[in-house]
């Protein structure tokens, strides 16, 4: 005899005592998960296949049980799944198998392959439509920028949109950088215009202060009452 794990994946969380009443039922190990959805057991039997139906024999009247599945491969690399069906689906699947020339285990096996084919193949086609979805409605992101340029927020993905809206509202600024530091930075409108304002009082401070520096030319051109004095006895020019 050989020791089996097997993981218990259940309908619905057990805990306390339900879980002490399974494992005086079964006499086998057993733990559960920290959510309380799944157990792992510990089976004593000859194969993997015996060890499942030992696990369902013992605890399917008192375990929630969903699926029953090998926690390491076999012998072939393959983990074992054994899940429960309803005595009419197990009549139609024995038909099916016998009308397809197979027998059971392999009409199921086969039909298990095909479906997770065909789910990943819809999840590969939902990725690309996403993908071309993005791409198109954010393909005026290539065009030139010009100044300033306006885009609607509604044409930004929505976590992109999300983030501007969040600024905006709480006045916080983004600083954007790369490897040589920062290189670009997304603040809200209220900011910008703050930022504007400030920057044209000081231009126009700045040039009182240097226009004070300058003598205008109808006072450079005025004679002074030192100059009308020192021009009564002679040249008004100090020329002699």
């Amino acid at each position: 005899m050989s020791l089996h794990a097997i993981e218990i994946i259940l309908t619905r969380t057990v805990r306390g005592v339900e879980l002490k009443a399974a494992r005086r039922i079964s006499g086998m190990p057993m733990a559960s998960s920290h959510d309380g959805k799944s157990i792992a057991v510990l089976v004593s039997a000859r194969d993997e296949e015996r060890a499942i139906k030992k696990v369902w024999r013992r605890l399917q009247d008192s375990l929630p049980i969903d699926v029953l599945c090998t926690v390491f491969p076999g012998p072939d690399g393959m983990l074992r799944m054994s899940i429960p069906f309803a005595p009419g689906a197990k009549k139609r699947i024995r038909s099916w198998a016998k009308a397809s020339g197979k027998s059971t285990e392999e009409f199921l096996s086969q039909a298990i392959k095909e479906a997770l084919a065909r789910d990943r193949s819809t999840e590969a086609a939902r990725q690309g439509c996403a993908l071309n979805f993005m791409l198109h409605t954010c393909a005026w992101l290539d065009s030139p920028l010009s100044v300033p340029d306006h885009v609607p927020v509604s044409r930004l993905p929505t976590s992109l949109g999300d983030l501007v809206r969040r600024i905006s509202n709480s006045g916080t600024r983004i600083v954007f950088t790369d490897v040589t530091g920062p290189i670009a930075s997304l603040i809200s409108e209220r900011e910008l215009r703050g930022l504007e304002d400030a920057l044209a009082i000081v231009e126009c401070e700045e040039r009182k202060t240097d226009s004070s520096s300058f003598t205008p030319h109808d006072e450079a051109v005025q004679e002074t009452p030192a100059d009308i004095e020192a021009g009564e006895d002679g040249d008004p020019h100090g020329t002699g």
